[in-house]
């Protein structure tokens, strides 16, 4: 399927509720949402050899990426309506997302980032979840400000920036790894909730 025709398909008015099923679509080329505003959209499983960028991209339904493969995606200060879900991706090189916004859930479980996954200066107003996630590259949530908690359970870092980070809410560091070894509590030294390591 061509870029074209994706965006095409997704750059319709939106209407509550409605989903465009793009489920195990190949897209044949890079595809570029940079400052569109896009209808709710499920690309579960989908494949996007060349990447994706959506540079100030306007998510107002669903964002269903689950389980996506790309070679990157750069989400640089988009912003999602609803649910953004990125669990079981696999992303062989950066996966950017910073001075994001969410207004939902951010959910990043079980995926597999092979670059960089940059969260700075991100604005998370739901619970954004990475459990079971593993990032080869730096975790970059410095300046970041999540206000529906964090939950943290067996992510495997290699290393993180966490510089005047935000947390509000529940802060779960269970079985999270820093390398070889328990990610340091004191990475995030403002939390305004529970945290339980």
């Amino acid at each position: 399927m061509t870029p074209e025709d994706i965006l095409s398909r997704i750059t319709i008015p939106y209407e509550f509720g409605a989903c465009v099923d793009l489920r195990g679509i190949t897209c044949e080329g890079r595809l570029v949402l940079d400052g569109a505003r896009i209808t709710g959209v499920d690309f579960t499983g989908a494949h996007f050899p060349e990447g994706i960028s959506a540079l100030g991209t306007e998510f107002l339904g669903l964002s269903w990426f689950h389980e996506i493969t790309a070679r990157d995606v750069d989400f640089t200060d988009a912003l999602f309506h609803n649910d953004a879900r990125f669990d079981r991706v696999q992303i062989a090189g950066d996966a950017d997302f910073t001075k994001a916004e969410f207004r939902g859930v951010s959910q990043f479980d079980s995926a597999r980032i092979g670059g960089t996954l940059g969260l700075s200066a991100v604005q998370g107003f739901g619970n954004c979840s990475l459990e079971n996630a593993e990032i080869a590259g730096e975790t970059q949530l410095a300046r970041s400000e999540w206000f529906g908690g964090l939950w943290l359970d067996h992510t495997r870092f290699s290393s993180i920036e966490t510089g005047d980070m935000l947390v509000h809410g529940r802060l779960w560091l269970k079985q999270a790894q820093l390398g070889n070894r328990p990610v340091p509590t004191d990475s995030f030294e403002i939390s305004f909730g529970y945290s339980y390591v």
